[in-house]
């Protein structure tokens, strides 16, 4: 297997929709080895801490937010603690929010606010108004939660320097992929409801549009011989969206809502493309693919 979900770094940051809580179902899909990995939505970076060592991996995100605070953690950790044990001591709402509205100039700075903001707003959330400013309220806890595992942050910082990071679009990165790469996807998912979208991780979210444009590059690609998997949510724009390739479906566990009484297992989506014969294992035969729209 590609994935050693038993023996891997966590991640940093707490991430809705993050698959850490996942890894062992998403393993049983995914191809047994690959050449090279990539990954063009890392996000919080579960499932890439979880590859098995010694796989090349490309990496993007087009946050360039989450992009600074890995580059921190991978060349100035040192300086990451310290400057998470300063916030860390002056917690209270009063200084959150007073974080919240300042951007630092200085980047470990920006990376400490970063992390300090995701530990201790409510529910762990990022979320950004239209305005392109952090606006996830005070998250009300009596202590301040760890911000930090110092061995971890050492773990992450290694792997992230095996790997070529980006801050790129994502149909620049899957354009790259060819034979011997496995591509997953896992981006801002369809909201099943108007009031389920966790799709302002970045500025000015993810559309349809965008789902789109993500089918066709990731069709593509595995027209050049890459094998591709995409996560996304069970809604029927998505299904219908991918009709004709491998579509399988997983339970997972839904750790971020408002309402502990609904973090519960819910279903969503792993779509299947192109040839996986190379990596040992190969998609159900699907009806055709569908022409894209």
């Amino acid at each position: 297997m590609i994935l050693d979900h038993e023996n891997r770094a966590r991640p940093v940051l707490k991430w809705a929709g993050g698959k850490a809580r996942l890894l062992a179902r998403l393993a049983a899909h995914f191809p047994r080895s690959c050449e090279r990995y990539v990954e063009p939505f890392l996000g919080g970076g579960a499932v890439f801490l979880a590859l098995r060592d010694g796989i090349p991996a490309l990496l993007n995100d087009s946050n360039r937010e989450l992009l600074d605070l890995y580059n921190v953690v991978m060349e100035r950790p040192g300086e990451l603690v310290g400057a998470l044990d300063r916030l860390g001591s002056q917690y209270s709402e009063e200084f959150y929010y007073r974080m919240r509205a300042a951007i630092p100039d200085d980047l470990v700075e920006r990376a400490a606010r970063t992390v300090f903001l995701n530990k201790t707003g409510y529910n762990g959330l990022y979320r950004k108004n239209s305005s392109g400013g952090f606006n996830v309220p005070f998250g009300k806890r009596k202590r301040c939660p760890g911000l930090y595992n110092r061995a971890n942050l050492a773990a992450v910082g290694a792997r992230l320097r095996r790997a070529e990071l980006r801050c790129s679009d994502f149909a620049a990165v899957i354009g790259e992929a060819g034979p011997g790469d496995f591509v997953y996807c896992d981006p801002p998912y369809e909201p099943l409801s108007k009031t389920s979208s966790f799709n302002a991780y970045k500025d000015g979210g993810f559309s349809r549009k965008e789902q789109e444009r993500l089918r066709d590059s990731c069709a593509e690609a595995a027209d050049r011989g890459a094998m591709v998997a995409v996560s996304n949510s069970s809604a029927a724009f998505i299904k219908e969206l991918y009709a004709g390739f491998d579509i399988r479906t997983l339970m997972a566990r839904r750790v971020i809502n408002s309402k502990i009484d609904r973090r519960s297992e819910i279903e969503e989506v792993l779509v299947l493309m192109g040839d996986w014969t190379a990596g040992k294992r190969k998609p159900r035969a699907a009806a055709g693919r569908r022409a894209p729209c």
